[in-house]
């Protein structure tokens, strides 16, 4: 195994987008539920800084060009207890490594 590295999420995104291109695969695309459910740790950051949701739709609209409303936040946020892992148990798995 080569020395181990950190990647950000840009460079990480990026890897994947050159191997889905190189592979000739079409661009992945996700709806409104799945990239809320994906940024649902970030969501809970927020939250805990004192950010309604109102607000957090508002960020997502911003930058997704696409209307988002608080309810689609609310209907599509995975808490803690249902995400497929926490950043204790990703921390253990690499520990294992």
């Amino acid at each position: 195994m080569t020395t181990e590295a950190i990647f950000t999420l840009a460079e990480a995104l990026a890897v994947q987008k050159a191997l889905r291109e190189a592979a000739g695969a079409k661009e992945e695309t996700f709806d409104l539920a799945d990239v809320i459910a994906m940024a649902s740790d970030e969501i809970e950051m927020l939250q805990e800084a004192g950010k309604s949701t109102a607000a957090i739709a508002a960020m997502i609209q911003t930058v997704i060009g696409k209307p988002v409303t608080a309810g689609d936040v609310e209907d599509n946020y995975v808490g803690p207890e249902d995400r497929e892992w926490d950043d204790d148990e990703f921390d253990e798995d690499q520990a294992k490594r």
